[in-house]
């Protein structure tokens, strides 16, 4: 019973300790997108020279949200590039395991385990243009990033 206590309570001050005027937008200009960023857990590390999104890191750089987009210039179906993006064990990421995917009208979410680190990944497709953005953190964080992970998603729009 003390132990369930002791988890609610956990879960309860997380979420408190990162309400809404704990984040700053990012706004990429260049393909008009917007996504929030808890501003004392992660950090900006500067706008890509081409102008296509962001990498922001934590204190340790051990978790990671990168947000881009890219013109979709092969004229690939949304569905083409979830089944990509939704596969496991593949040759550039052997230990990549997808726990949960889901593909709707204009976008779709893979997520799920890569050598110890959480993924969460939603990408959009919107005027010929995939905006994605893709949060790493390690197991041991989950309490804390799942939360993070359900404001930055509701949070980016395009």
């Amino acid at each position: 019973m003390r132990t369930l206590l002791l988890i609610f309570t956990l879960v309860l001050w997380t979420q408190l300790a990162i309400s809404a005027d704990a984040y700053n937008t990012y706004h990429n200009d260049r393909f008009d997108y917007s996504i929030d960023y808890p501003k004392d857990i992660l950090f900006p590390q500067g706008e890509a020279d081409n102008g296509d999104g962001q990498k922001f890191l934590s204190k340790d750089a051990d978790t990671s949200l990168v947000v881009y987009a890219t013109n979709n210039a092969l004229d690939k179906s949304l569905e083409e590039a979830y089944r990509e993006e939704s596969r496991g064990g593949t040759a550039e990421n052997p230990k990549r395991v997808v726990t949960y995917k889901v593909l709707e009208d204009n976008w779709f979410v893979v997520s799920g385990y890569n050598a110890g680190r959480i993924f969460y990944q939603k990408t959009l497709l919107s005027g010929g243009t995939f905006k994605t953005f893709m949060l790493e953190y390690d197991e041991s964080e989950k309490a804390r990033y799942d939360v993070i992970a359900k404001h930055i998603e509701k949070s980016f729009t395009d």
